[in-house]
């Protein structure tokens, strides 16, 4: 298990970590699971590239800056930041903070069952970045499991994976409920439009690339679409068609950016066979051509995951 050895740290400050050159990064293998700390001296890309594939868990310093899918956020307060596999990490030179980083098979985003209701209200891929902040009581509990992580991981324990899968279920279970509590949807009948909600985004997330209407996913929930607007507008601040156009033109972005993809063969992959109509959906949604989009980003983003 690669790590990097640290000092446990305390809600105060980030104390110093240990200084890894790339030569050394390039010797370890990213397993499983991790945790890195960041001081604020650190050059996050010398980290932050190898973790594209992990599910990450940041508490995130007061004043630190990082971008998650184009997406810039200002840390006013401690607090903590989840990201899927799928979203695009840059951080700031001046970031301060921790991640956990484990991939799906330690412990995935589930589609069924309870977790659906802890894990993607967490880790939202369309409607915005999920960021919460941290009152004093709430950092010094999350802070104590991250200090719990960073013991487990130097184990060579057969139990380790279990434990640290515990965990991070107790991170997630706690965020989950501070989250909860500050969207006010701790009563039952809240809890269940917002896992309804959570499961129709999960749904797009499945079929974007090849369902674009709101019909198609109403006949796969066997309800109306009436019935489904009114569902997921209970929760979401965004329609249901709103939704999937937000993350046909997420990952449309995604492709520009990070791939040599041409205009046309992107509007393929996601679903349009005719590349004018694909160009004229994203400009006005984006309110620039494809094209100017690419090359305005492309060459801002160096240091991503």
């Amino acid at each position: 298990m690669w790590y990097i050895d640290c000092i446990p740290l305390c809600r105060a400050a980030l104390l110093p970590v240990q200084i890894i050159t790339m030569e050394h990064l390039k010797q370890k293998a990213f397993t499983r699971f991790g945790i890195l700390d960041f001081h604020g001296r650190n050059q996050p890309d010398q980290f932050i590239d190898q973790l594209r594939d992990f599910i990450k868990i940041m508490y995130v310093k007061q004043g630190s800056r990082l971008s998650i899918d184009f997406t810039d956020i200002q840390v006013q307060q401690d607090g903590m930041v989840f990201v899927t596999a799928a979203q695009i990490l840059r951080l700031s030179e001046n970031f301060s903070g921790s991640i956990i980083y484990y991939d799906q098979d330690l412990y995935g985003v589930r589609l069924y069952g309870q977790e659906i209701a802890c894990d993607e209200l967490l880790f939202d891929k369309v409607q915005k970045v999920q960021s919460i902040s941290l009152s004093t009581v709430d950092a010094d509990t999350i802070l104590s499991i991250f200090n719990e992580i960073r013991k487990e991981v130097v184990q060579n324990d057969i139990n380790l994976e279990e434990m640290v899968r515990i965990l991070l279920k107790q991170i997630i279970i706690r965020a989950t409920r501070i989250c909860q509590h500050i969207q006010g949807t701790t009563d039952l009948s809240a809890q269940q439009d917002s896992v309804f909600c959570r499961f129709f985004i999960q749904l797009v997330e499945r079929n974007f690339f090849k369902h674009h209407d709101v019909a198609s996913y109403a006949n796969m929930l066997n309800i109306s679409a009436k019935a489904l607007n009114k569902r997921v507008c209970k929760h979401s601040s965004y329609t249901p068609n709103e939704i999937i156009k937000r993350r046909i033109i997420l990952e449309a972005k995604r492709l520009l950016v990070y791939t040599h993809l041409s205009v046309k063969e992107i509007g393929y992959k996601l679903g349009y066979e005719d590349p004018s109509y694909f160009i004229r959906f994203f400009s006005k949604q984006v309110k620039t051509a494809p094209q100017t989009f690419r090359l305005h980003f492309q060459g801002s983003f160096n240091a991503v995951a």
